[in-house]
């Protein structure tokens, strides 16, 4: 085997496979990228076994060749070589990999790619493609919600589901946690199929970042693995086998109190009131009425914050209760200036939204 390669382009491609590599010293190949060199492209691949990653590149190639390297060390080596060099990489023997670049060489030990694990893709669904800075939004406005519960491990992942509605199919990324629920959804007229998957929450974090900057993905899904495909990379995944909770029940249906408020002076106000919550919940208590919302915290110590703030507001007081960090991470989903908090009464869920978000937020109150 033997190719020569831009840094920049190498750097690119192993950034992307290195998230999949097996992080606990368990099986000595799974810390290794595998290096393919055919058919006039290098592929680089790295897998946990639970999700897979393979970028092709574009080199100038003299051999093909197949093999493994340390991964870590392999990126960490190209990383702090100069930007505008060439990077030679050759393979005389088969426990010896060469990596030159000007008058810097490298050599690092092999493991035969014989050893290295495929996790195949087997039989999936119809490929659908979706708008990749669209899908990204979608995720970032959802994951945090992922439960980390390992007792309720069908909720540690993201469900992604093709649902059939009136006017079309529509995309959704789902997650909760119990506490809170996110939502997002996209209307996607290429949809011609229900299904619904959970994405456990690594590979998540992975498709999220290796789809950053394409502008189209495919996605094509069975009950068992999920295949995302951008221009050069793919990414195959296992998914988490379990049956995701009916989440349209949870959604509350009669929450027709309406406070419209600043997003940012919502914030800032409770972020403000909850450095001195010291409680399990770092609960923060909500009075609304009149055009005017308070938010008071106060500790059996003797601590105490109080804020008000200008809202819109006609209805019935509503006297609740929130946990300021559940709170705060559902503001800060919002990317309007305004923010619309449904209450049906102070004992029940409420929900967060924005005109036009296409995203739905619905968190539980606490007892004050």
């Amino acid at each position: 085997m033997q190719f020569e390669v831009a840094k920049p382009v190498l750097l690119k491609a192993l950034s992307n496979v290195n998230g999949a590599v097996e992080k606990k010293n368990t099986i000595p190949v799974l810390q290794n990228i595998k290096i393919e060199v055919k058919n006039g492209k290098v592929n680089l691949a790295a897998t946990d076994m639970d999700i897979s990653v393979t970028v092709a590149i574009d080199a100038d190639i003299k051999t093909s060749g197949v093999t493994t390297v340390p991964a870590q060390m392999f990126f960490d080596i190209v990383r702090k070589i100069s930007d505008s060099s060439a990077i030679l990489i050759a393979q005389d023997s088969p426990t010896i990999l060469q990596i030159k670049s000007g008058k810097s060489k490298y050599s690092l030990p092999c493991i035969d790619a014989s050893e290295f694990p495929n996790l195949s893709e087997g039989e999936l669904g119809a490929e659908v493609e979706v708008d990749a800075e669209k899908l990204a939004k979608m995720i970032d406005k959802t994951r945090f919600a992922i439960s980390n519960d390992e007792t309720r491990y069908y909720l540690n992942g993201l469900f992604l589901q093709s649902l059939k509605r009136d006017s079309g199919f529509e995309l959704r990324t789902v997650a909760t946690d119990g506490h809170r629920l996110a939502l997002s959804y996209l209307p996607c007229e290429n949809l011609n199929a229900e299904f619904g998957v959970i994405i456990p929450k690594k590979s998540v974090a992975e498709i999220r970042r290796i789809i950053d900057g394409s502008k189209t993905i495919k996605i094509a899904a069975s009950r068992v693995k999920i295949k995302i495909t951008t221009d050069n990379t793919v990414i195959v995944s296992k998914l988490i086998d379990g049956e995701f909770p009916d989440y349209e029940k949870v959604l509350p249906k009669s929450n027709n109190q309406i406070s419209v408020i600043n997003k940012k002076t919502f914030f800032d106000c409770v972020d403000r009131v909850s450095t001195v919550a010291n409680d399990k919940h770092r609960s923060v208590k909500l009075t609304i009425e009149n055009g005017k919302m308070n938010l008071q915290v106060s500790t059996t110590d003797g601590s105490f914050a109080y804020e008000e703030l200008d809202v819109n507001y006609t209805s019935d007081k509503i006297e609740t209760g929130f946990n300021s960090r559940y709170l705060l991470d559902v503001i800060s989903q919002i990317d309007k200036e305004e923010l619309m908090m449904r209450f049906k009464d102070g004992f029940s869920p409420a929900i967060v939204e924005a005109k036009d978000m296409h995203s739905v937020f619905v968190i539980m109150p606490v007892r004050i």
